[in-house]
């Protein structure tokens, strides 16, 4: 693909955001492209090849949004950081011209098309060249839900969104004005299983192998262990769901 892309802008400047991205795993993907893509200059095209539905009715796209463009499936991985940024357009790639060849490979369109597509974009070419201006694209948000269940306690529920090689997990649940709280308290499972969370600010507060709580360096909750894997505990993925119960004020109201 780097090679594809150099043919074409020989000039063109390279960055890899991680070698960590995990195979077929879009939650995985759309993280790190959400937790990278604004700290790089304004203009700047990011190419995603998490892209386990390649060669069929999903969409090849480009999305513009207002300071980046984006390149890859229409498979949710580039909407958190596309919406974000807020969309200001969107192409369904499909001008078999701007392909690599007319005969393009069902398993690896990212060579034939998106390599290509990026390296277009890069050279100026008008992105309405490549295809069909469309509204709706997969929606893979970073949702949580709030909900009050006693006086002074209040559940949190939203899915696993990213394992690190550490193991520690990280949750769709954001610590910032609507939990600004003590999240001293339980972690619930799917399957009903509990275990007790302890919340620190770094690791270094903890010497033990209790089941820590934290806000992560990109405001989520995330759960682990000091030198050690919350993985192999909770066995958690990508995806799954999770609740934390947590403990607040009294005059606590997430609806406000």
């Amino acid at each position: 693909m780097e090679a594809v892309i150099r043919k074409f802008n020989p000039e063109i400047e390279i960055t890899y955001i991680t070698p960590q991205a995990k195979e077929f795993n879009i939650y995985s993907g759309a993280y790190l492209l959400y937790t990278a893509y604004k700290y790089f200059r304004r203009g700047t095209i990011f190419l995603v090849v998490i892209d386990p539905g390649v060669g069929t009715s999903r969409k090849p796209l480009i999305i513009k949004s207002t300071n980046y463009f984006f390149v890859g499936p229409d498979n949710g991985v580039l909407f958190p950081a596309a919406n974000e940024d807020r969309i200001k357009s969107i192409i369904w790639i499909k001008n078999p011209r701007l392909y690599l060849s007319k005969r393009i490979s069902n398993t690896f369109h990212g060579r034939d098309i998106f390599a290509v597509t990026t390296a277009l974009l890069s050279l100026g070419v008008d992105m309405k060249i490549f295809g069909e201006e469309i509204s709706q694209i997969t929606n893979l948000d970073f949702e949580y839900k709030l909900e009050k269940i006693a006086e002074n306690k209040l559940k949190a529920c939203g899915k696993v969104i990213y394992v690190d090689h550490f193991g520690n997990v990280t949750t769709s649940i954001r610590i910032d004005k609507d939990l600004l709280v003590n999240i001293n308290g339980k972690l619930i499972l799917k399957d009903g299983q509990e275990y007790e969370l302890h919340q620190v600010k770094t690791f270094g507060e903890s010497y033990g192998q209790e089941l820590l709580v934290y806000k992560n360096g990109y405001s989520f909750i995330e759960i682990g262990i000091n030198k050690g894997s919350a993985f192999h505990i909770l066995n958690l993925r990508e995806g799954d769901e999770v609740c934390v119960e947590v403990f607040t004020q009294v005059d606590f109201n997430p609806s406000t």
